[in-house]
């Protein structure tokens, strides 16, 4: 028979343990991913591979992180950078079902436009690397996060 005051101790343990479990679900607060591909939007309204991405010619790949809780994405070697951003929002968190889904605002321009980047992760896919595309003003940036 459990006596009362056993029931706090017992609660407690479970809260802890729901808690813990709940964590270990949510995975990482960052992805990492790494750019594959750049295609920039042409005068046609086609898709062509960004001149430094085409094949043959060897270039690093481009590496960033982006925050699962803010949406944020830092990297020096990214263009998809949004330290200048004036804000950044996590429209979708992602699960086994559903894309993690954020966008940077980085307010209006001198010339009246108004800027922003979105990047989709398809976290629901199975496996360790998650495809991405990103979209920043008129290039679209693909490749895989963890």
């Amino acid at each position: 028979m459990i006596s009362i005051r056993t029931i706090p101790f017992i609660l407690t343990a479970l809260f802890f343990s729901w808690l813990h479990s709940g964590a270990v679900s949510a995975g990482t607060t960052d992805y990492t991913c790494a750019i594959t591909q750049v295609y920039q939007l042409k005068e046609i309204g086609a898709l062509a591979t960004s001149p430094e991405y085409e094949k043959g010619k060897s270039i690093p790949r481009q590496s960033f992180t982006i925050s699962r809780e803010t949406g944020a994405i830092t990297g020096k070697s990214s263009d998809l950078d949004t330290a200048l951003a004036k804000s950044t929002l996590v429209i979708h968190k992602g699960s086994d079902e559903n894309s993690f889904i954020a966008v940077a605002d980085f307010g209006p321009s001198k010339s009246g436009t108004h800027a922003y980047r979105v990047i989709k992760v398809e976290e629901y896919i199975k496996g360790s690397a998650k495809p991405f595309v990103a979209m920043r003003d008129l290039d679209i940036v693909t490749g895989t996060c963890k």
